[in-house]
């Protein structure tokens, strides 16, 4: 998945230089596959495919179009398998199902209309530790055929584990309506050019560079459109400017990931992300967005803990330096927003210092994700008209520290209040709000792992939300809302938390990201 700030054209695979093929949906695929997916080499190796009847034919044309040397053992054969043997494209044991025949071959196909034989293939597969393909039938296969988009050498393969192969199927269709019939001479001409590119640009980071800009440039258009020598030139003429090109620093990316939900996290985000060479998250990032960082990419947590062990800031800003001073590609994958409370600015200030560049990706910050999610508006007519951000991370029974909020002046607000960072000072903040005179009257509420299947809201008073939340065990980290706002969570609670896996999905389409 490539993306380029270069230049723009109808005719380029990535339209605008910002289209993933693979749908926002999928950011929360599960950790555990079902199958590993592989593509095996078969020129020339022995494949068997038991079964005659039109099933069977389709798995033997499969194979043959892969360079298998085809058997294939039934006693009668269609039409087209008869044609197949007539022209000396397969061999056939015409005979019942033979097991002595597994040994002799790299795959097995059960393709036969009995249910009680496909079984028996299995078994004597499983005894030969041979891997088989029993059609329709999952549960007794060791490996599965899937849907698949063919632009050799670049194949795409779709499978649901054989639980919806007609929305697999639906999906290679829209696939194939993407992706151009020329990819795969993309591919190949990549393929030739791969050698020459390696000793001019021994540094792996610029060779990806390199290759991503070619990928979703004119370069990629040209060859596309069938203009070889053009694309020629174009390289090379690339090429000897990239060689130019002092490229002694990377560059860093501050990414808001948003407050939890992983579909929160913006589509330019998620594009770096993809692309980065190094990954410092934050400690509650979602472990599906790491997932879909590069394989090759160093992942490393610099998160911090309420009260606990953790990567100081000093730390953190030397990682990025050093990366990006190494020429490489670093996000910095941060929780909400960086510039909320996420001490995103003294990342800014130590690369502007040091004459590295830099970008800043907003994210959804906490207060305004969670008061979402838990049908709690920040702001409404008549009730509210602004909205203040406080961290009560510095909230002490000692206020002679220099450090404290003027609680006087929040209080004398009379708007909605969000306070980060207030679990482990959850008594003390709103003891000190009704001290300097917001009413205890005031409805409260507490919100944990907001956005996420786990959010726990817990709703009350200044009075007593510090001990409704205790009684409830309610841990960190929390976010505190106060204000008349708070008392419409209860008709504006749009959605259980238990059903956020059934909440419809982004899916992206060509041009979407324009």
């Amino acid at each position: 998945m490539l993306a380029s700030d270069g230049p723009r054209s109808n005719d380029h695979f990535f339209p605008a230089g910002r289209f993933d093929i693979v749908p926002i949906q999928s950011l929360i695929a599960a950790s555990l596959m079902d199958q590993l997916p592989i593509f095996v080499t078969l020129q020339g190796q022995s494949c068997l495919v038991v079964g005659g009847g039109d099933v069977a034919e389709r798995k033997v044309r499969q194979l043959l179009a892969a360079g298998a040397a085809v058997t294939v053992n039934s006693p009668q054969l269609s039409a087209g398998l008869q044609a197949l043997l007539d022209a000396q494209q397969i061999a056939v044991a015409r005979r019942a199902f033979d097991a002595s025949l597994i040994d002799t071959h790299l795959l097995v196909y059960a393709a036969t209309s009995d249910r009680a034989v496909n079984h028996a293939v299995a078994a004597a597969a499983a005894t030969a530790l041979r891997l088989c393909n029993v059609v329709d039938d999952p549960a007794h296969s060791s490996f599965i055929s899937p849907s698949i988009v063919d632009r050799s050498p670049l194949i795409v393969a779709i499978s649901s584990g054989g639980r919806a192969p007609v929305l697999a199927r639906m999906l290679r269709q829209q696939l194939e309506r993407w992706l151009p019939l020329r990819l795969g001479a993309l591919a190949d001409w990549a393929g030739q050019w791969r050698d020459t590119l390696k000793a001019r640009l021994p540094d792996v980071a610029a060779r990806r560079r390199f290759w991503e800009q070619a990928f979703s440039g004119t370069l990629s258009a040209q060859v596309l459109a069938g203009r070889m020598q053009a694309a020629d030139d174009s390289l090379r003429s690339a090429l000897d400017a990239q060689a130019d090109t002092d490229r002694t620093h990377g560059e860093a990316w501050l990414v808001g990931a948003g407050p939890g939900d992983p579909e929160l996290l913006s589509l330019r985000g998620f594009h770096l992300l993809q692309h980065a060479d190094v990954v410092l998250h934050d400690r509650l990032i979602a472990p599906e967005l790491l997932a879909f960082a590069r394989r090759d990419a160093e992942l490393i947590d610099v998160g911090k803990t309420g009260g606990g062990p953790g990567t100081s800031q000093a730390t953190i800003n030397a990682l990025l330096l050093d990366r990006v001073r190494a020429g490489k590609r670093v996000c910095r994958l941060k929780g909400g927003d960086p510039y909320v409370f996420g001490r995103g600015s003294e990342e800014a200030a130590a690369l502007a210092e040091a004459g590295l560049p830099f970008q800043v990706i907003p994210g959804i910050t906490a207060a305004n994700g969670c008061g979402a999610y838990a049908g709690i508006p920040l702001t409404h007519r008549g009730l509210a008209q602004a909205v203040t951000f406080v961290t009560g991370h510095a909230a002490s029974d000692d206020s002679t520290n220099g450090t404290e909020p003027d609680w006087a002046a929040l209080a004398a607000l009379g708007h909605t209040l969000v306070i980060y960072m207030s679990g482990r000072k959850l008594a003390v903040i709103t003891a000190e709000l009704i001290a300097r005179g917001r009413s205890d009257n005031t409805p409260a509420a507490v919100v944990i792992a907001g956005t996420l299947p786990e959010q726990r809201i817990i709703t009350g008073t200044l009075a007593d939300i510090a001990q409704r939340s205790a009684e409830a065990g309610l841990g960190s980290p929390a976010l505190l809302y106060v204000g008349e706002v708070v008392a419409l969570a209860g008709a504006l609670g749009w959605q259980p938390p238990a059903e956020a896996a059934s909440r419809p999905s982004l899916e992206l389409r060509p041009g979407d990201l324009q």
